[in-house]
């Protein structure tokens, strides 16, 4: 079983930054994102998505927000650009296609156990990955009428 410092589970907005840390901490984090690219769920989002604040307060540690105008709320592509350069500039290990389907604490380690059979073994584990994937949908009555 592979050793590593810290595990951390999902390569978005939560995962980058927290890898960002991590590094600046002396640590060695490795990033499991279960898509095929570090952008978190900003792929599946809807085209015409705009942040919710401008970019002088979106950008993530260590790398600012491109652009001359710190008040342009940033679109959707303009998100995805953004966080694919700042993975791929962060000096952590990422590894895409790495579903975690459970992590088990042993000892003073844990066990994370990856979609598919592999496992790893960390000092520590960040879960980062977020509710996109799995949304919680209560049971609401009529719901199932409901078409708008």
């Amino acid at each position: 079983m592979e050793h590593i410092d810290v595990a951390v589970i999902g390569g978005g907005q939560s995962g980058l930054a927290t890898a960002h840390a991590l590094l600046r901490r002396g640590l060695r984090p490795v990033v499991l994102e279960a898509s095929g690219r570090a952008v978190g769920s900003w792929p599946r989002y809807y085209d015409s998505l705009t942040l919710l604040s401008p970019t002088r307060y979106s950008s993530l540690p260590g790398m600012p927000f491109p652009g001359a105008d710190r008040n342009h709320y940033p679109h959707h592509d303009e998100v995805v650009a953004y966080l694919t350069a700042y993975a791929g500039r962060l000096d952590a290990e990422i590894r895409t296609g790495c579903r975690v389907s459970a992590v088990r604490r042993t000892g003073d380690a844990f066990e994370v156990e990856l979609e598919g059979g592999g496992w790893l073994s960390a000092r520590a584990v960040v879960a980062a990955s977020g509710s996109f994937g799995r949304p919680h949908r209560p049971a609401l009555s009529g719901l199932e009428e409901f078409t708008g």
